[in-house]
């Protein structure tokens, strides 16, 4: 399931309290509005029921004891009076009253026949109450009162808030969803403007590497949440680069202060070996020991060379010479490596390149190359090649070896990471890759390798034109 952004959460948590917000202020005022209005039409209910309450008490009610013409007379002028006192408003009055032999007459205005016809016989026997009722599709606010003469039933027309309410309802319809659209690309723009303190960092933060801890995130000048992070990850990322630089000094000075004693011990031993008074076992523990110390002599020079690679302190000197003699020198070296084992060395291709750099460099790169291949190279062959296209110089070494798990191969240039010495036969310090990357980025070049199990594996080094 895919995660939204945080830009995104921001933007949908804005919109989601906006239109929250917006809806409880909208319901909140049609609420006042529908509670005022009602209130003010019950108001004129009352008057209305007390008006014509006291008005039937006071000069109709004889039709409850009258006979049928009296009855008949007096319930004329009853609704004539009717008819006056609602004239054209909208409104009705309807009196349901018991008369002397208990049978119930019905007393109305005349414009409202058919709202009163719809008014259920049941709908009297109701207490003094306010209803809402729809009589001929329109909206009555209704009030009812029981008198000892019958029942009062009194209604106005609830127009105006239900004209208020469509409207605005319509206006809704439209304005809602361009309000929505409105709000979700303010809201997104907002949320794009509080994430660029956090882009920048991010995209600062992904370049600071272990060759350029110096870097730092960018200054944000904010007192909030988000300074405060900054502030604590540059402090973090200070100590970081304390730290690596002390481990940068203590390797320096640890190669420093091995290769002293390792290089007299390898002239010592050298001595021993070549003197004639020692034992032939003597001569084979010597000669061990001896080739102990050129291994460990190496892993020193390695570990002096990343130590000034790393603090910048190594001085790279640049000068033309021939690249293509270099390189045939090393096939030979290959070949006087290889020994006796049945590993053929071929040089595929070798253009004539005047290179610009450093010679010394360059020949310790390709012998870290060759060297490897050799490593993984039980029997086969090692194939080397120098080529100048489009103004580039492209090397290229393949092996014909075990090769290299595919799961392994995108961390063979970093330091002391090795494949599986089993596979080879040869155990190395996992120094020599990271070396040739650091020599092919000082030359600006790069280097990239491909390999498969079982096939074998092919170094490629492409330096661009301007360095020769």
């Amino acid at each position: 399931m895919m995660k939204m952004s945080i830009r995104a959460r921001i933007t949908l948590l804005i919109t989601f309290v906006f239109i929250s917000v917006l809806v409880l202020l909208l319901s909140s005022e049609m609420l006042a509005i529908y509670l005022g209005m009602t209130g003010e039409i019950d108001r004129e209910l009352r008057r209305e029921r007390n008006f014509v309450r006291e008005l039937f008490e006071r000069e109709f009610s004889g039709i409850i004891e009258a006979d049928s013409a009296e009855a008949a007379q007096i319930q004329h002028e009853l609704e004539e009076d009717l008819d006056e006192i609602i004239g054209f408003k909208n409104q009705f009055v309807l009196l349901n009253v018991v008369v002397k032999n208990g049978t119930t007459r019905r007393f109305s205005d005349s414009r409202h026949d058919v709202e009163i016809a719809q008014i259920p016989a049941v709908f009297f026997d109701k207490s003094d109450e306010f209803f809402n009722k729809v009589l001929n599709n329109r909206r009555y606010r209704v009030n009812i009162s029981q008198n000892p003469w019958g029942t009062l039933v009194v209604g106005l027309e609830n127009r105006t808030f239900y004209e208020i309410a469509g409207h605005l309802e319509n206006t809704l319809l439209v304005g809602i969803p361009v309000t929505l659209a409105i709000v979700l690309l303010g809201s997104w723009f907002l949320a794009k403007l509080v994430m660029v303190p956090v882009v920048n960092a991010a995209k600062t933060a992904k370049n600071i590497t272990l060759s350029n801890l110096e870097q730092r995130l960018p200054d944000y000048v904010g007192k909030d949440e988000f300074g405060i992070l900054v502030t604590t990850l540059n402090g973090m990322i200070a100590r970081i680069e304390e730290g690596v630089n002390q481990i940068r000094q203590f390797t320096q000075d640890a190669a420093h202060e091995l290769r002293t004693p390792l290089t007299i011990q390898r002239g010592e031993l050298e001595l021993l070996y070549e003197q004639n008074t020692i034992s032939e076992d003597n001569r084979v523990a010597i000669q061990r020991t001896l080739e102990r110390a050129i291994s460990m002599s190496k892993i020193v020079e390695n570990l002096m060379l990343l130590a000034q690679s790393d603090s910048k302190a190594y001085p790279l000197k640049k000068q033309k010479f021939r690249l293509d003699d270099v390189m045939r020198e090393i096939a030979e070296d290959c070949q006087i490596l290889a020994d006796d084992r049945p590993i053929s060395v071929q040089l595929d291709r070798c253009d004539k390149i005047d290179f610009s750099g450093d010679e010394q460099l360059i020949r310790r790169l390709l012998l870290n190359l060759v060297d490897n291949a050799l490593k993984n190279t039980e029997r086969g062959a090692i194939s080397l090649s120098l080529i100048r296209k489009s103004g580039n110089v492209k090397i290229r070494i393949s092996d014909t070896g075990c090769g290299i798990p595919p799961e392994k191969l995108p961390h063979i240039f970093d330091r002391f990471f090795r494949v599986d010495n089993a596979r080879s036969g040869f155990s190395g310090s996992g120094l020599g890759l990271s070396i040739c990357r650091w020599i092919v980025a000082a030359h600006g070049g790069s280097i990239s390798a491909e390999s498969k199990l079982g096939v074998g594996s092919t170094f490629t080094v492409d330096f661009p034109g301007n360095e020769f």
